[in-house]
């Protein structure tokens, strides 16, 4: 599985959460604390919203480990932005390491994430793509479970770039429902790990959550401040107290700089 940081407040650069913090994205891409393989070097992508009002994310993605890749330094110093995605990667069995694997995935302003997997894909990969809309299956660029996932959830919104968050939030819901029926048709009877990640630069969705309530999910936080919320895999610092962990089956939402959460019934 892999790891993730999302951020939305006050005008920063990326750098601060992706190379400097004690426990940054960088150093967990080599070295994570909270998964048995510590590993995250297939690949990692960000992206971000620019701030001179364009509401389509600007993306970086690469299969090179985020810890050698000289470019990702130069931008994260460089481009400031209010809201942004990032991820590094640890290709599940099969996924092979491509730059259309590479996540946060987009399309107009949204961006996607996950980190987890859905077991057993191969078997109900086809269920998918056979319910999804043409516009949805001509989206998907690689193979990956997490970027099927995403052209669900868009076919949920059939596609809306104002969609508000309510409607998001059921999107969401919905799409985690329908991949559950999937591994129920196929009898897909291992755990499917699914941390989704959403935003379009305003509101922001992000879930904890194991088809198997007898295994624990996998680890997210978030740490609010008056003018700012991470939302991370990991936290990235020692001092407790700032990081408040997401209990499982949640539904973390942010809108207007306020994290609200709820149970999340599939």
């Amino acid at each position: 599985m892999c790891r993730f940081i999302a951020y939305s407040g006050e005008r920063t650069f990326m750098n601060a959460l992706i190379f400097d913090a004690s426990n940054s994205l960088v150093q967990q891409s080599k070295k994570a604390k909270m998964r048995v393989n510590p590993l995250n070097g297939d690949g990692f992508g960000i992206g971000w919203y620019p701030d001179h009002g364009d509401i389509i994310p600007g993306t970086f993605v690469s299969v090179e480990p985020a810890w050698s890749n000289r470019n990702l330094s130069q931008i994260a110093t460089k481009i400031p932005t209010q809201n942004f995605f990032a991820h590094v990667r640890d290709a599940s069995v099969g996924m092979p390491v491509s730059q259309s694997n590479c996540h946060p995935f987009q399309y107009g302003p949204y961006l996607w994430m996950h980190n987890g997997r859905l077991d057993q894909f191969s078997r109900f990969r086809r269920l998918i793509f056979n319910d999804l809309s043409d516009k949805a299956f001509d989206f998907i660029k690689g193979n990956t479970d997490s970027e099927c996932a995403f052209a669900l959830f868009l076919d949920e919104i059939n596609f809306d770039q104002e969609a508000p968050l309510e409607k998001l939030k059921q999107a969401m819901k919905a799409t985690i429902s329908r991949i559950n029926k999937y591994r129920e048709q196929v009898h897909a009877d291992t755990n499917a790990f699914i941390n989704f990640a959403l935003t379009n630069g305003k509101n922001s969705l992000f879930t904890r959550y194991s088809s198997n309530s007898d295994i624990r999910p996998a680890s997210l936080f978030y740490c609010q401040s008056e003018d700012n919320i991470i939302v991370s895999s990991e936290p990235l610092s020692d001092i407790k107290a700032h990081w408040t962990k997401v209990e499982r089956s949640t539904l973390l939402s942010i809108e207007n700089n306020k994290v609200t959460s709820e149970f999340l019934i599939t």
